[in-house]
């Protein structure tokens, strides 16, 4: 495994090889020299960023913000704002038709774009024209320098490089538990012409998508709000009267607490149960609600719902479920609860902005709340709705079939097997969710240092939130239009990754 990474001191001499076998000896940019190093004359002002393999520099790419330029004392005027500079950018010739281009380049521009500049220009050699202006790069000067090394000064915007034919290929496959990896027709669908949302078609088609979403959680009322599945529990949370229980599952199981709170509720917490013991517990509370995630995203494990189904089915107990990161990922009955929640980002493999309060009664007016969480309005469009998100849904839901939503166990499957054959700690759960793992790291191994890592090599998992890097842990979701060789490639780099820090921890 390439690990691509800001260079150190300690790579200078493996840099100043690479640039003499580069622009000495294939280029001939720079008289030959016994030492067969070539030191560039802004080293010390330039950020590295290197591919390294078992040891060995494999490629290397500068960047410079410090005037002027290389271009810059070659007379070229750089266009007005503020750019970078991408130097020296160099991949043996062993590696050059692999992936380790893409993976520089993904690390160097995520660097660049990151530092807010306008944009970045790089001299570009004549022969390589046709895969600059692949990534977006365009002429914006005559060419420079002698017949044997000509250069064409090109820039790259930030818009030109998501614009750009290549950055379809750099855009890391997203194996998120939201946004997910959207199919070709579902990212058709959001370029769609706006239409009104009071016209009878936008109606029309909120009645249809509806419809289908009340078959998939068995709940005959659906009501579809703008926004993210904070809105929806929102909702829910103003609809809860009386003493209630809620589960502490974890982080989205306190984040219910939260919610609780600030809608003035009255409730007790107990942590989730595991066994028959845990729920005769409930028991002991007799609340008038229970509130609980089905998934809790946090740890990739599922609530039981058979016993909460049982406890509902044999006391007057109102049930409400944020179901966010259960929907789409198995088949499930919730005929048996009042109130779930669940979003378009998710398994249900559309865009996020639609959030969705699924009921077993038809929700009643309550003057007292804000208006737009009163869900009684919602007779199907109470306010101004994103008929566009409604189409990608629509195009999402044909194309999730029983089938596509049995592919997700079948990739967790490929992904605990994978890394139980790398030899990877991860002790599996007996209630683990199908549509998300969370891997805790162990210290001194860093989940943030292997989510970047993983991005590099073209898949974007998730750990840079607050309490994921608290718990130095990342999480990959089997959720998106992803296959089973995309989480064996995935389980194997991290494979990879965990076996090299370590033995490199151990020799230190």
């Amino acid at each position: 495994m390439i690990e691509f990474r800001q260079a150190t001191p300690e790579d200078a001499p493996a840099i100043h090889r690479l640039n003499y076998e580069t622009f000495v000896e294939e280029i001939p940019q720079h008289q030959p020299n016994e030492e067969r190093r070539l030191v560039d004359r802004f080293y010390d002002t330039s950020t590295y960023w290197v591919g390294e393999q078992d040891g060995h520099l494999v490629a290397m790419c500068a960047l410079r913000t410090a005037h002027p330029f290389s271009l810059e004392q070659k007379g070229v005027r750089l266009p007005p704002g503020e750019w970078m500079e991408i130097r020296l950018l160099a991949v043996t010739r062993s590696y050059r038709n692999t992936r380790t281009f893409a993976g520089l380049m993904r690390a160097v521009m995520e660097d660049a774009l990151a530092r807010g500049v306008k944009g970045v220009v790089i001299s570009g050699t004549t022969r390589e024209q046709k895969l600059y202006r692949r990534f977006g790069f365009v002429p914006f000067a005559p060419p420079v320098g002698p017949v044997e090394a000509r250069y064409i000064p090109m820039l790259l915007t930030r818009a030109g490089f998501f614009e750009s034919e290549t950055s379809a290929v750099l855009r890391p496959k997203l194996l998120l538990a939201g946004p997910v990896e959207l199919s070709l027709n579902v990212r058709q669908a959001l370029t769609s012409q706006p239409m009104p949302h009071r016209s009878n078609e936008a109606k029309r088609l909120l009645q249809n998508v509806q419809a289908k979403l009340s078959r998939l959680v068995k709940l005959p009322y659906m009501y579809t709000l703008l926004g993210s599945g904070t809105v929806a529990n929102d909702a829910v949370a103003v609809r809860l009267a009386g003493r209630g229980l809620i589960l502490d599952t974890g982080e989205f199981g306190k984040r219910l607490m939260d919610h609780a709170r600030r809608a003035g509720l009255l409730f007790d917490v107990l942590a989730m149960p595991h066994s028959e013991a845990d729920w005769r517990e409930v028991e002991r509370y007799a609340p008038k609600w229970i509130w609980t995630v089905h998934c809790e995203t946090s740890t990739g494990e599922l609530v039981d719902m058979e016993r909460l189904r049982r406890y509902a089915g044999e006391h007057d107990t109102i049930v409400a479920i944020d179901a966010i990161s259960a929907v789409g990922t198995f088949e499930i009955d919730y005929s048996f609860a009042d109130l779930v929640t669940f979003v378009s980002g998710k398994a249900l493999r559309a865009a996020p902005g639609l959030a969705f309060v699924a009921m077993k009664k038809r929700a009643e007016p309550i003057r007292r709340i804000p208006r737009y969480l009163d869900l009684a309005q919602y007779d199907p469009i109470a306010f101004t709705q994103s008929m566009s998100l409604i189409k990608a849904l629509e195009v999402a839901l044909d194309e999730l079939t029983e089938a596509e939503i049995e592919t997700h166990q079948r990739k967790m499957d490929v992904l605990q097997e994978t890394f139980a054959k790398h030899g990877v700690p991860f002790k599996k759960k007996p209630n683990q969710a199908p549509g998300i793992l969370a891997l805790h790291l162990p210290d001194p191994l860093s989940s943030s240092e292997l989510g970047n890592q993983l991005h590099y090599h073209g898949y974007r998992v998730q750990f840079e939130s607050d309490y994921l890097k608290a718990a130095n842990c990342l999480q990959i979701s089997t959720m998106g239009w992803t296959t089973t060789r995309d989480v064996r490639a995935v389980a194997t780099l991290v494979a990879t990754w965990m076996h090299k820090k370590t033995a490199t921890m151990e020799r230190g």
